[in-house]
């Protein structure tokens, strides 16, 4: 394999990497934040489910009516809204993106590094490519603030393994 085609090979197996460590941290960013909606509204609609349940028992009937008016509204929400749904959507979209990152890197280091068959060796990254790009597909819009997010903490270099910052 000449070495300008290794070096494009491991050029592109970057860029994957690179697009696939944003997408697993935006979308990890997502989840979170969908999670702690579910938390927002589940955790006040519980409570005040309850202390309406206290206030009917004690025959307080107004309190009770009105709590129990504001428990429907957040119970609503939450059927509506399905924040632990779209948690879960997005952290399994992180987790997909992050194996991708993770297969990418081994590609590029280990595999592409010793290769001499270049047609499977493209082959390879053709598939690491499609599969990218099926999950960008498939994967639920990211919010402009979580991509933002992500990208900050990437360019402070939380994204970087020590053993790869060893020596620079």
């Amino acid at each position: 394999m000449t070495q300008e085609l290794r070096e494009r090979l491991a050029a592109e197996s970057r860029r994957i990497e690179e697009d696939s460590d944003h997408s697993a941290r935006s979308h990890y960013n997502a989840a979170d934040r969908w999670g702690h909606y579910h938390l927002w509204i589940g955790l006040p609609a519980t409570i005040l489910a309850a202390v309406a349940g206290g206030a009917a028992f004690n025959n307080c009937q107004i309190i009770a009516v009105a709590l129990s008016i504001i428990v429907t509204a957040l119970t609503t929400v939450l059927t509506f809204l399905k924040p632990s749904e779209r948690a879960e959507i997005h952290k399994s979209a992180a987790d997909q993106f992050l194996g991708l990152r993770n297969k990418s890197r081994l590609f590029r280091e280990v595999e592409l590094s010793d290769a001499t068959d270049m047609e499977s060796v493209k082959a390879k990254l053709l598939e690491l490519a499609a599969v990218r790009d099926e999950l960008n597909r498939s994967s639920p819009g990211i919010p402009r603030e979580d991509y933002e997010k992500a990208k900050r903490d990437i360019d402070s270099g939380s994204s970087q393994y020590r053993v790869d910052m060893e020596g620079k």
